[in-house]
């Protein structure tokens, strides 16, 4: 396949229009995100049957003809491991591409493993080894070096083979529709955009939280992320998620609240974190007794059981269910996501 570098509004319009032809192309971003909150797009990777295309969005005045081509929802976007690259074309050209093949996700239902490499793929599938290149690779730095476009392409050039391999797999283990309801849930926007409201469900906070503590930390990372986002930092500059979940706890003072911060925050920015710590007082209620006992029997019971249904079924037993599902669902049945969809199918059921 040969490798194109796109640098004119010119020749993109030529190359939208030829893969506006294609039933499926491959996709890739790349970007820097090391010191914001929002992305940085510094190139896209495109792919068809014939050619890679690596367009440098720095050099291109008008990108338009992308954003038609990711919405367009009868051409399949083949991507691996897509969430990252999701987000930075939202935050790019403000929409959510339709009509998606995540290649991690499908590896993942037909026995490759949970959060398997590109490279593996390439590796495992098509027998071909890829030359790897620095993850610290700056990006934005002009002029791209052919070393750094034949990297970038590479990360496209095998994706609709792969694509056809695990598809071909998903049918013949009747998982096409496992696979759909997975990616669904996995990509939904709100799963990869953060609203501020939802920014704790992305915190590891302790379970043994109680419900006041729980209503603390929700409000303290909607802050964060609200500020976050107006300031354009990483939220962990701002207050780290270890900090987070100990500020929550009744133990914790007003004063640790700046303790992890590696920038100046304005007043009113200090003020609204503040505000946020006094409203609800962690004092209120206790921790709920738990027989741990039975609880602890509950989850080895669950686990082997978990590790019978994976090696039936040749997936990874954490993609059916986490540490985390088996120890909230041991506690007080709450509805995880094993109760729910394929997982309940073959595993959440033999549990009731």
């Amino acid at each position: 396949m040969t490798n194109f570098l796109i640098n004119t509004d010119k020749k993109l319009q030529k190359v939208v229009t030829n893969l506006n032809k294609s039933a499926c192309i491959g996709l890739d971003t790349e970007f820097i995100r090391e010191s914001s909150y929002y992305p940085i797009l510094a190139l896209i990777q495109l792919s068809n049957n014939r050619h890679t295309y690596c367009i440098d969005v720095l050099a291109i005045q008008n990108t338009n003809s992308i954003k038609q081509l990711l919405l367009n929802k009868n051409i399949t976007k083949i991507i691996h491991s897509s969430k990252q690259d999701l987000e930075v074309l939202h935050s790019y050209f403000k929409c959510y591409p339709r009509n998606l093949f995540d290649t991690q996700i499908a590896a993942s239902m037909t026995g490759y493993g949970l959060n398997v490499s590109y490279s593996e793929m390439v590796d495992e599938l098509l027998n071909i080894k890829i030359k790897k290149g620095s993850w610290r690779t700056d990006w934005l730095k002009r002029p791209l070096s052919p070393e750094k476009i034949e990297y970038a392409s590479n990360d496209v050039k095998y994706l609709i083979k792969i694509y056809v391999k695990l598809n071909k797999k998903l049918i013949k283990l009747k998982r096409t529709l496992w696979f759909k309801e997975e990616q669904n849930n996995d990509l939904e926007r709100k799963n990869v955009i953060t609203n501020p409201i939802d920014a704790w469900k992305k915190i590891n906070y302790p379970l043994h939280l109680n419900n006041q503590e729980l209503k603390k930390l929700k409000k303290l990372a909607e802050c964060r992320e609200i500020i976050a986002k107006e300031k354009n930092t990483p939220k962990r500059w701002i207050i780290s998620d270890n900090c987070l979940t100990k500020l929550c706890q009744s133990t914790a003072k007003e004063s640790d609240l700046f303790k992890s911060s590696k920038i100046d925050l304005k007043a009113s920015e200090k003020e609204l974190l503040i505000k946020s710590f006094r409203t609800i007082n962690t004092h209120q209620s206790k921790r709920r007794q738990s027989n741990n006992h039975n609880i602890k029997n509950r989850i080895n019971k669950y686990k082997k059981l978990l590790l019978d249904v994976s090696n039936k079924y040749n997936i990874p037993s954490s993609l059916i269910a986490n540490k985390r599902d088996i120890e909230i669902f041991s506690k007080n049945h709450a509805c995880v996501r094993f109760m729910r969809g394929w997982r309940f199918k073959i595993f959440g059921k033999l549990l009731q």
